[in-house]
């Protein structure tokens, strides 16, 4: 049964997250996460949102939930996220 995380922030500047997201593809992957879509709010241009599918879901949550990746966003301007975990019905 796949697993998905709908990912979603306000982002100071979204060119700027793109590359950082995109850049931290590796970490992602290494925690059971694999990265499907990513969109721009085109009513909200620094609104990012992200599709996940999940191969681990332990360690997707692990990550998620971590000190680093919440430093990692603070610094870089993310806020207002919002992590949903979505399952099949």
């Amino acid at each position: 049964m796949a697993t998905h995380i709908l990912w979603q922030a306000d982002v100071a500047d979204f060119d700027a997250w793109l590359t950082v997201f995109k850049d931290d593809a590796k970490n992602r992957k290494a925690s059971g996460i694999v990265d499907l879509h990513v969109w721009s709010d085109p009513d909200k241009a620094d609104h990012a949102v992200a599709l996940f599918a999940v191969t681990d879901l332990d360690r997707a949550r692990a990550f998620f939930s971590s000190e680093e990746l919440a430093m990692h966003m603070e610094r870089d301007g993310v806020i207002n996220v919002s992590v949903k975990l979505l399952t099949p019905a």
